[in-house]
């Protein structure tokens, strides 16, 4: 992950300063550094922020932005320090986000660990600009989101299918994280289907190494990176199916049998089994 920060000859990234004025695609952005033991939020004194992002970069605003695909997840990492360096555990930091993307918390609690450091994501809203804000006590960094349809990017769009379940709605589902498992509050529309059969577009993010598929998520957005489900655990669906699917970047339509997960321990908190490929 790339680190924005403020550049060197800047004692600290205070409210209202701005990241080094360069991209972060530069590669050549140290570790976050710190020095000493933690400190609890309550002792801490001259407070100052970072983040880490996967990708992210400067406008030339020298504004911090962060591109995604609509419906898509970015991870980004905010870090809490003193302005001598030492990590700041126990920090509550206030989110706000301006526009239709929203916050997906990592952890159920979530504050700052020893290293200063607290995980979070934002789902991508409607196309367009939204922006974040992170306040820590009386220091605030400000992200901003360039939301980009699928469209824009050259992908399909999903288009919506008679009696199908929406994506707009699964990832309406309220996270809760419990160790490595991640459990959920769904939309009462959603908490109707388990059990039933349902019908579902999405892309395929293969999980086995054959070119039919009885194993894979479906997912609202197409996949980038096996090591990020797009669009976060409400955006994806584990998927069986008793005959293999051939896989394709293209959008494939499935009907099953819809289960709402509990407790899972694999990231997933929706299931389609005995799963078939249909026409629109």
């Amino acid at each position: 992950m790339d680190e924005l920060n403020a550049e060197p000859a800047e004692p600290s990234l205070d409210a209202g300063a701005l990241p080094p004025a360069r991209s972060t695609n530069d590669g050549d952005f140290p570790a976050v550094a710190m020095t000493g033991s933690p400190v609890d939020i309550a002792q801490a004194k001259s407070l100052r922020l970072r983040l880490v992002a996967e990708t992210a970069y400067l406008d030339e605003r020298q504004r911090y932005v962060v591109d995604l695909l609509e419906r898509d997840l970015a991870y980004l990492t905010l870090v809490v320090e003193t302005a001598d360096g030492r990590p700041v555990r126990g920090a509550i930091p206030q989110f706000s986000v301006t526009g239709s993307s929203r916050m997906v918390p990592m952890t159920e609690h979530p504050t700052t660990d020893d290293s200063g450091w607290l995980d979070f994501g934002v789902v991508g809203g409607k196309m367009g600009s939204d922006r974040v804000d992170v306040t820590v006590a009386d220091q605030k960094i400000e992200v901003l989101l360039n939301v980009i349809s699928l469209k824009a990017m050259g992908f399909a769009k999903l288009d919506e299918i008679e009696g199908g379940l929406r994506w707009e709605t699964l990832m309406q589902a309220r996270l809760r994280f419990e160790g490595e498992k991640v459990s959920a509050d769904f939309p009462a529309e959603i908490a109707m289907k388990h059990g039933k059969t349902v019908k579902l577009i999405g892309f395929m993010m293969p999980l086995e190494a054959e070119e039919n598929q009885k194993h894979f998520l479906l997912t609202s957005n197409p996949p980038s990176c096996f090591f990020h489900i797009p669009g976060g655990p409400a955006g994806a669906v584990e998927v069986f199916a008793d005959t293999g699917v051939k896989a394709s970047w293209d959008p494939i339509v499935l009907e099953g049998r819809f289960e709402t997960v509990q407790g899972g321990q694999l990231g997933v908190i929706y299931r389609l089994r005995q799963a078939r490929v249909m026409s629109k």
